[in-house]
């Protein structure tokens, strides 16, 4: 009789701990029947209010990747990007030997990537720095410090970022001509490189920039902290002919800057408009972000006579724009709590702590659309008036912003093409209490 009881007591034990599994992409669905969920969209300017906004800045010091290109878009119009990085001695100091004298100095810098066309020639142009760049201190990408204006390097180049020029390495190296002239300055000046810290103190660094044409051209991607980036001068003296090499370590400070004009567009985009959106933009590198609200989801929740539990709020983009091949789409977007103040801040959702899987972002080329579960966000509005205090909204950017160009554009509320506006899907149940 025991050892029925005991084996009764399992055999319960075992049911009650499988009901307890649930699948969380389904919470709420046994609060009814689930052939009685009930689905409803929101896809037009009244459920949904939506606005296009430049983002004025994003930090980019230390980033893993250069940027150096013009790129005029014909849906974004024009970005132009260039860099600012300091050097470090390769050696503790430098000895130049007797009679020294500056033969070449070259830029090389190592590839990474691009994005745009790369048959178009771009001119790229070198500066020196002149004011002191500190390891603490904050770089944005708006931010542009102060050189000398003589041009230390004027050089036209197509980019070439898949050509193996050496058979150590699997892509490509631009190597720019530098005028002698700087060579000399550290010839003459050897006193100055008996240290890293004298040498920074001496030689700020460089400027590299492109100049803005209207061609589409590239932006190029490039490694500066590769052992085959340098900066070399190549001299003689008296007794040898000899080439000295200045690292970019990963120490030494550098920062991207990102120029965005976005009325040489084809059609100039209408940004701060929550009226005139037939489509909607997101671009990294400071380009531009969507700001979503549903401003009547929380009166039409209380029209029911009951609460409404949300199943499943799905928030879904379908892309407005043919020239993907060139034109990668950012590989994944976000969707954050929007509070406006002095700044934008953003604010993590609960959707995005359940999982990747479930929340989305990833785009989806075969489908040429992007979607994001929003599901505990829009409960919380419906329940509490607002996701958090002051919470302004949502913002829809691209992931890793501020060292991806992609850019894509979306159908917004106001699109001709009803069936791929901005939509949002919600499964809910209505329970009694």
């Amino acid at each position: 009789m025991r050892l029925r009881v005991l084996t009764l007591i399992l055999v319960f034990g075992l049911i009650g701990l499988s009901s307890c599994r649930k699948n969380p992409k389904k919470v709420g669905n046994d609060l009814q029947p689930t052939n009685s969920l009930i689905s409803v969209s929101f896809n037009d300017d009244t459920d949904i209010k939506t606005s296009t906004f430049t983002v004025p800045y994003l930090s980019t010091k230390m980033l893993g990747y250069a940027f150096l290109g013009n790129n005029n878009d014909p849906v974004f119009g024009t970005s132009n990007f260039d860099f600012f990085t300091q050097f470090s001695l390769s050696t503790e100091s430098q000895i130049w030997g007797d009679n020294a004298v500056a033969d070449s100095v070259v830029l090389n810098l190592v590839y990474n990537g691009y994005y745009g066309d790369t048959t178009e020639y771009m001119t790229v142009k070198v500066y020196e720095i002149l004011e002191d760049m500190y390891a603490d201190s904050t770089y944005r990408s708006n931010m542009v410090l102060e050189c000398d204006d003589n041009e230390l390097a004027n050089y036209m180049f197509s980019p070439r970022p898949h050509t193996v020029v050496d058979t150590t390495l699997d892509r490509g190296i631009l190597r720019i001509p530098i005028n002698p002239a700087l060579g000399t300055k550290f010839i003459e000046n050897e006193a100055e490189l008996v240290s890293n810290t004298k040498f920074k103190e001496f030689f700020k660094g460089l400027r590299v920039q492109c100049d803005i044409t209207q061609a589409e051209a590239a932006i190029c991607y490039f490694n500066l902290t590769h052992s085959y980036s340098y900066l070399r001068v190549y001299y003689h003296n008296d007794t040898d002919t000899l080439k000295y090499d200045f690292s970019i370590t990963s120490s030494d400070v550098r920062y991207n800057h990102y120029y965005h004009d976005f009325s040489t567009a084809t059609n100039p985009i209408t940004f701060n408009d929550t009226t005139n959106n037939s489509k909607l933009y997101v671009q990294g590198t400071a380009g531009t972000r969507v700001w979503v609200n549903f401003p009547n989801i929380q009166e039409w929740a209380n029209s029911f006579e009951s609460n409404v539990v949300i199943n499943e709020a799905k928030l879904c983009l379908y892309g407005a724009v043919t020239d993907t091949a060139r034109y990668i789409p950012p590989t994944k977007l976000v969707v954050a709590g929007a509070k406006f103040d002095t700044d934008t801040t953003y604010l993590i959702i609960p959707d995005q702590l359940v999982g990747a899987e479930y929340y989305g972002g990833a785009y989806d080329s075969s489908e040429d659309q992007v979607y994001f579960r929003i599901t505990e966000y829009v409960q919380n509005v419906i329940q509490n008036g607002n996701y958090a205090t002051n919470c302004d909204g949502l913002l829809i950017y691209v992931d890793q912003g501020s060292y991806v160009p992609r850019r894509w554009a979306f159908h917004g509320p106001q699109s001709d093409s009803t069936d791929k506006r901005i939509r949002l899907d919600i499964v809910y149940s209505l329970v009694n209490d």
